[in-house]
């Protein structure tokens, strides 16, 4: 009898396991400070390593980072994420990475930027190996906060902090 009781548990138990699946979200903040924005890309290492895998063909190792691991990080990155100011791409430096508990945190910073009025970003970051793939972008200009989420199908986030 005890048999029948644990069937309907096992099922439950199967059907749950099975019905999970990953979450695809990164963030990514800008924060302008001293005439240039600040820039933190959270995401997932195993997601960052699996993108230039499938983009390059290379395999990097964030834990045990080799020679060339920088290079294709930054070649992904200007590649899918990107900033225009007043109308203008603006060119950013990417700094490196840290881990924060599961999560890879890769630093950027602008150019020295002035008079800024509009603040457009493109951010691609891992749509084209996720289709699902949500990406979360905070601005913080001033005393103003901006925030969107962006999807492979709305990858634009336009705003004006002056006018």
């Amino acid at each position: 009898m005890k048999k029948f009781y644990l069937l309907p548990v096992l099922f439950v138990l199967l059907l749950s396991a099975s019905l999970r699946h990953k979450f695809y979200v990164s963030v990514t903040t800008l924060t302008y400070n001293d005439k240039h924005f600040e820039i933190i890309l959270y995401t997932f290492p195993d997601d960052l390593e699996k993108a230039v895998s499938d983009n390059f063909g290379y395999t990097i190792d964030l834990d045990h980072p080799d020679p060339e691991t920088k290079f294709y990080i930054e070649t992904y990155l200007k590649e899918k994420f990107k900033i225009y100011v007043n109308g203008k791409e603006a060119d950013y430096t990417y700094l490196g990475y840290t881990f924060e508990n599961e999560k890879i945190l890769l630093l950027m910073e602008t150019d020295r930027l002035r008079k800024i009025k509009r603040v457009k970003i493109v951010q691609e970051w891992l749509t084209d190996i996720y289709p699902e793939q949500q990406n979360i972008v905070h601005l913080i200009f001033e005393e103003q906060k901006f925030s969107k989420i962006l999807t492979k199908d709305d990858v634009v986030f336009d705003v004006e902090v002056a006018k």
